[in-house]
């Protein structure tokens, strides 16, 4: 059986492997959908079964199609037509028929597919450096990053959500005709598109570039202990796409701040670069990075991101202090506006029914507090799980990984309180038929993972790395283990709020923190952005900041957004139900 690994909503969700066959099953028109580009077997699906990721499996691959990727760029639509039409023309030339032909609009460029009949392809551990080195060589307007070892492309009928459009097939006659208007067309996906059978008969097999390259391995080194093993980890899985040029520059700049001279970093870096990247391109970069003197630390995100324990600055994070100069800026602002967030945000607004701006975005802290009884682990449940509280349903479209910790509450109690939420019924209904509730609702919970053992910091973090999820809720704060310390509660608050605010930033997450009011605002029934214990600190950390305000034996609840630092304010008011599913009170 073949398996080909997916990606929902962004390429970052990849990990899971499915029959090729079942494709269709996971084609959802509005939600992003990537597929890879090379084929696996049984023993790479029982890898990533165990592993949750294909990162670090190098056996065989095989391949079904090959991708000849025409990329936008910079170029205008019209170009970009051009050059897809000029590949179809210089397929003519290998004796290709159209036959074998069929041209997708990616939803910005153009994607020319031919069945691997027409190369004749073998399955090999090797693959993706033949597959890679071949269209380089015969196809060189083709971008070839696409057949790395972990290469993912969008997969049709699905949208990109960068454009608006879709990915779609369309015939050669309509890429041709100019009167076509192919973006118009793209507008929505076209599912009964007539496919036709594709045929090959090894027409390129003779130009298949058969070399690769020859590199002993070393069992038995023992790595140095006083460096940085993020550069390391950079090292071993190589240029990885999506940050190749930042990654390349981290590299540089730490062979530069060793005294490593330029020539020798060149000879290493182009090693691992392996022809992902333009040659002059690679040595540009590092002779940019050495003659101006960059030098990235602990808190540079790409560094950050393969931080590890043994590291000799682990505690202290003091490796470098970063500082960004203006290009660097410009390229953080354009990353930034241009990135795409499906999957990782939460829309609040959109979930309220308001015409009010505040959605959370990666690397913002949330803060909600209020009163005993409130409703405030009730809401965080109602926002992670999705619920739709104007029109009392769950949208699966607002359901994001997410790790929950459940530092008050058992894990049994949490998880009946959740089927409680997704299938809108009371405790007893669901006590009384968990299993077939579980049965019927268990894909509106699977984005979710609970723990409840109190945690310190560094465990937080440790577990994210290892979870990756996208949204981290914290109930409630002030359980977080600070690492046996005694401190006061202003004390206390401040530090783990501020922890937390950096390690949303860091790590480019959402976390959701719950805290209690403080003591003087305990029996008031009006609050204010200053109610939560340590308001000060909770105040400066975080983004947003909800207040939450009801008595216990009470359905309705008032719900304040005090802060929004990009934003706006809302003031709305919800129903608690027997389901712990909450209404908006309209």
């Amino acid at each position: 059986m073949d398996y080909i690994e997916i990606a929902q909503g962004t390429p970052r969700n990849r990990g899971l492997l499915v029959p090729k066959n079942d494709l269709m099953k996971y084609i959802k028109s509005n939600v992003p959908l990537f597929r890879s580009i090379y084929l696996y077997n049984k023993e790479a699906f029982e890898y990533a079964e165990s592993n949750n990721t294909l990162k670090d499996y190098f056996g065989e691959r095989h391949i079904d199609n090959i991708i000849l990727d025409i990329d936008k760029g910079n170029s205008s639509d019209e170009h970009t037509r051009d050059k897809a039409i000029a590949m179809i023309y210089r397929l003519e030339e290998f004796d290709v028929s159209h036959r074998s032909i069929q041209c997708y609009f990616s939803g910005s460029g153009y994607h020319i597919s031919i069945p691997n009949s027409c190369f004749n392809f073998t399955p090999s551990d090797n693959l993706h450096y033949i597959v890679k080195n071949t269209i380089k060589k015969i196809f060189p307007e083709a971008d070839n990053s696409i057949f790395m070892r972990t290469g993912i492309y969008r997969v049709a009928h699905t949208i990109n959500k960068k454009t608006n459009l879709y990915k779609i097939p369309i015939s050669i006659n309509e890429l041709l005709d100019i009167s076509v208007d192919i973006t118009e067309l793209a507008k929505k996906p076209r599912i009964g598109y007539p496919y036709q059978e594709r045929v090959g008969a090894g027409e390129i097999e003779p130009y298949i570039v058969t070399e690769v390259p020859r590199i002993r391995e070393a069992k038995k080194v023992a790595e140095p202990l006083d460096i940085v093993p993020c550069v390391q980890k950079m090292l071993q899985i190589g240029p990885q796409e999506g940050n190749r040029n930042q990654t390349l520059m981290r590299i540089a700049s730490h062979c530069a701040r060793h005294g490593i001279p330029s020539q020798y970093a060149k000879s290493m870096i182009l090693h691992w670069n392996n022809n992902s990247l333009n040659e002059n391109e690679v040595i540009e970069k590092i002779e940019y990075t050495y003659n101006r003197g960059y030098k990235y630390g602990c808190q540079d995100e790409i560094m950050h991101k393969h931080c590890q324990t043994r590291c000799i600055y682990f505690k202290r994070k003091d490796y470098l202090i970063d500082v960004k100069n203006v290009e660097e800026l410009q390229s953080d602002l354009k990353s930034r506006l241009t990135k795409d967030f499906s999957g990782k945000t939460i829309d609040i607004g959109k979930m309220l029914g308001i015409t009010e701006d505040c959605t959370i975005y990666p690397g913002e802290l949330v803060t909600i507090f209020g009163p005993t009884g409130s409703g405030k682990t009730t809401f965080a449940q109602n926002l992670v799980l999705g619920v739709d509280f104007n029109n009392d349903a769950i949208d699966t479209d607002c359901q994001i990984p997410c790790l929950y910790l459940s530092l008050e509450l058992s894990a049994w109690y949490m998880h009946r309180r959740n089927l409680q939420v997704v299938s809108g019924l009371s405790k007893d209904k669901v006590t009384d038929n968990f299993e077939q509730v579980y049965e019927k609702h268990k894909d509106d919970l699977n984005h979710l993972v609970i723990q409840t053992v109190s945690p310190n910091l560094d465990q937080i973090q440790q577990k994210i790395r290892e979870l990756q999820p996208a949204v981290v809720v914290v109930d409630y704060i002030d359980l977080i283990n600070t690492n046996g310390r005694y401190m006061g509660e202003y004390e206390h608050v401040k530090q783990v709020s501020h922890y937390l605010s950096n390690l949303a930033v860091n790590m480019d997450i959402i976390i959701i923190q719950i805290s209690q009011v403080s003591r003087e605002y305990s029996r008031n029934e009006t609050l204010d952005l200053y109610a939560g214990k340590g308001s000060g600190s909770i105040e400066n950390a975080s983004r947003k900041v909800i207040g939450l305000n009801g008595q216990a034996k009470e359905s309705k609840k008032s719900v304040h957004l005090y802060k929004n630092t990009d934003g706006d304010l809302f003031d709305t008011e919800l129903e608690w139900q027997p389901s712990f599913r909450l209404r908006r009170v309209k």
